[in-house]
């Protein structure tokens, strides 16, 4: 069996034509691109009100196909990458897929980072490769009539994937009775805000956890957006509250030294990070350094799944937890297959508002949703999702 053609696809609404725009694609994501939350922008007041205002066309999601000479297609839907990843799978990538044999995942994943090394495994090159890497998944299940889950590690959760829900702050309460095990907050102050930040912090912390109850659990995306400083005063002042962790609250990558020494002085409250490294190294230097206690790899983002599961067995020796970050289909395999994941993250779409579940990303069809707070998978082959050709168009090279 060989791989005999390559397709790839942007969301219709796009920018990639509208030079110097911000697409409907990356304005339409609700609360999570056009409210008040601190990120690494947030020091420069012109672009700290929105993430929209910053973001560029490489933040854009994009899909793509892989097709075998037995008729067999496997797709994938990526978080971000955009019109970039689509260049570099058609002009680079696709020398090493068409022909090969598909089940051949480590062989093709390791030609393509291996001929990425010039330019650098960052950002785009490594969600292009995720892309690639993830419709592979999904092609060896459906050629199999087997969900992924079942190709890594089988059911581990038969009960369903316990999740937590990540929301503004302001829509926070609403998620407290719908089944959820924690609530973890987009915070809307970093160091930018300074004093008056933490202050405000300390209160939108204290004001969720007497709302919600003790049963609850509080987590804290701090989006690179804080400091040690911040960080120490923040977890100085809600100590009574049982926050579970603080995730990503420094701003520079590779900061295993920092992590550990913030690790040692917030504790009991947790640091958890790794969901915006993008090299499988960087998750070996973080855990081997005793900087995180809870490791986040996204999939969509550092190459797929093939390395993630890398991840996890760099962190099984440590007694370290693997999380994935993101809410799309691809994280919820890893988590249903390995039993050092033991939840999953599920996000609010649109405002925020918890009177109707649905899932975060639109370009896919057939998602499992949580119910009473708990997702369960089919055993449907592949992935078990569509691509929503609605809401796609075809993309060649210019």
């Amino acid at each position: 069996m060989k791989i005999v053609d390559v397709r790839v696809l942007l969301p219709k609404d796009s920018s990639y034509y509208n030079k110097g725009k911000v697409s409907g694609n990356l304005r339409n994501r609700g609360w999570v691109s056009r409210t008040l939350i601190s990120n690494p922008m947030s020091i420069y007041p012109a672009y700290a009100k929105e993430r929209v205002t910053w973001w560029d066309p490489g933040q854009e999601d994009f899909a793509i196909e892989i097709e075998t000479d037995s008729g067999h297609v496997g797709v994938c839907a990526n978080f971000y990458g955009g019109a970039a990843a689509c260049v570099i799978i058609l002009s680079h990538y696709c020398r090493f897929l068409i022909g090969a044999d598909p089940f051949d995942t480590e062989l093709l994943w390791q030609q393509m980072y291996r001929a990425s090394s010039p330019v650098g495994l960052g950002g785009l090159e490594i969600k292009a490769i995720a892309g690639v890497d993830l419709a592979l998944w999904d092609l060896k299940g459906k050629i199999l009539n087997q969900p992924v889950y079942k190709l890594i590690g089988g059911a581990t959760k038969p009960d369903g994937i316990p999740c937590y829900v990540t929301v503004h702050p302001d829509r926070a309460t609403q998620w407290r009775d719908k089944g959820f095990f924690g609530i973890k907050i987009a915070a809307p102050y970093g160091v930018e805000s300074g004093l008056d930040g933490i202050l405000k912090t300390e209160k939108i912390i204290r004001d969720l956890r007497e709302s919600i109850g003790p049963a609850m659990e509080i987590m804290v995306d701090c989006y690179l957006s804080w400091d040690i400083e911040f960080t120490c005063r923040v977890a100085d002042r809600v100590r009574d509250c049982n926050v579970r962790w603080f995730e990503d609250p420094l701003p520079n990558g590779w900061a295993a030294s920092q992590y550990a020494e913030l690790r040692r002085r917030v504790s009991p409250v947790m640091i958890t990070n790794g969901n915006l490294e993008y090299h499988y190294k960087a998750f070996h230097h973080l855990i081997e350094s005793g900087a995180t206690d809870v490791i986040q790899p996204e999939l969509s983002w550092c190459g797929g799944l093939t390395p993630c599961l890398w991840i996890a067995a760099f962190a099984r020796p440590y007694g370290i937890p693997v999380v994935p970050h993101g809410v799309s289909i691809y994280p919820y395999h890893l988590v249903m297959a390995l039993t050092d994941s033991r939840y999953a993250e599920w996000a609010a779409f649109g405002d925020g508002s918890a009177e109707v579940i649905k899932p975060f990303f639109g370009l896919l069809l057939d998602q499992p949703v949580p119910v009473d707070g708990r997702l369960r998978l089919p055993d449907t082959p592949g992935f078990g999702v569509r691509l929503n050709y609605e809401a796609l168009r075809p993309f060649t090279l210019p």
